[in-house]
């Protein structure tokens, strides 16, 4: 059975005008973007950069749906449940038979779904990346699917912001201060690198060349599978690989262990644990959300 929470919410928002405008600025963006990078479609002659131009496209789209669904997701979210409550309508929601869990869940699927619609408005613009070749299809569809998981979970910290907060303004602050949080938290293993075991290995060829992926992924934290940063850089160099000269060229010390690890451990492997990571995450703030809905209606009832 549909939700009626994210009928009657995706219904409002979808004959708004301010949905399609967004739309078409967000399309607008990614196609001016595209036509950055590729250029004239069919040059007169096919040169050594011409052939790189695809998987750059294909890099910088990923990176700026990415940012900006990071961007859009509070904006979009930070009046799901805090609106309601300074509306003065939450607590008619509480008295009908829709629980808390599923009015929590509408808010996020409703707005999940505008993000979705983004993503896949974007799909043809990212396929112009098939016209001069290196980037396949499968490889744009595996992305679109890492953008619609790290959609998901900025969706879910939105909406459990919007059930603390009292307002609109407080709950959208409150979102990009827990997004920032999370990125910073789950990324201080690859920016202050491992002990001096970790380091030995991969400074030992022979210890590194015997070392097997399982043994690798044990020895990466836990916390770099929740990193949705580091997931897609794992993305982008388990399909492209573009970056591994880069960061050996640069060399920055523990990072580049980190790096050689993650190499060794798989990258295909590490971008599916951070998107599994990242909806465990959207999971538990979900539970949360319908927990802090239903916690202040009670503490409103008492009162």
């Amino acid at each position: 059975m549909l939700n009626p929470i994210m009928a009657f919410s995706a219904t409002r928002r979808m004959r708004s005008f301010k949905t399609m405008l967004i739309v078409i600025a967000y399309v607008a963006a990614l196609l001016l973007l595209a036509l950055a990078f590729l250029g004239s479609f069919i040059p007169d002659a096919v040169y050594l950069n011409t052939m790189t131009r695809g998987p750059m496209c294909y890099l910088a789209l990923l990176i700026a749906q990415f940012t900006l669904i990071i961007l859009i997701a509070p904006a979009m979210t930070s009046a799901s449940i805090a609106g309601e409550r300074e509306r003065q309508t939450l607590d008619l929601l509480l008295v009908t038979n829709t629980g808390s869990f599923r009015i929590a869940i509408g808010k996020v699927m409703e707005s999940f779904a505008v993000l979705a619609l983004l993503i896949v408005c974007g799909l043809p613009v990212m396929s112009l990346c098939l016209l001069t070749g290196g980037v396949s299809l499968v490889q744009i569809l595996i992305g679109e699917l890492f953008l619609l998981a790290e959609a998901f979970a900025c969706v879910s910290i939105g909406v459990f912001c919007s059930s603390v907060a009292r307002s609109t303004v407080l709950s959208g602050v409150l979102s990009y201060l827990v997004i920032i949080l999370v990125g910073v938290i789950t990324a201080l293993p690859f920016l202050f690198g491992y002990p001096q075991k970790i380091t030995d290995v991969v400074y030992d060829r022979s210890l590194y060349a015997a070392l097997t992926p399982g043994e690798a992924r044990i020895m990466i934290s836990p916390l770099l599978y929740m990193n949705p940063g580091f997931g897609l850089l794992s993305l982008v160099q388990g399909e492209l690989h573009v970056l591994t000269s880069y960061t050996e060229y640069m060399g920055w010390g523990r990072i580049l262990c980190t790096w050689r690890m993650a190499d060794r451990a798989g990258w295909v492997f590490i971008a599916l644990a951070s998107a599994v990571g990242m909806l465990v995450i959207a999971a538990i703030l979900i539970g949360l959300a319908s927990l802090m809905i239903r916690k202040g209606h009670k503490t409103k009832s008492n009162g």
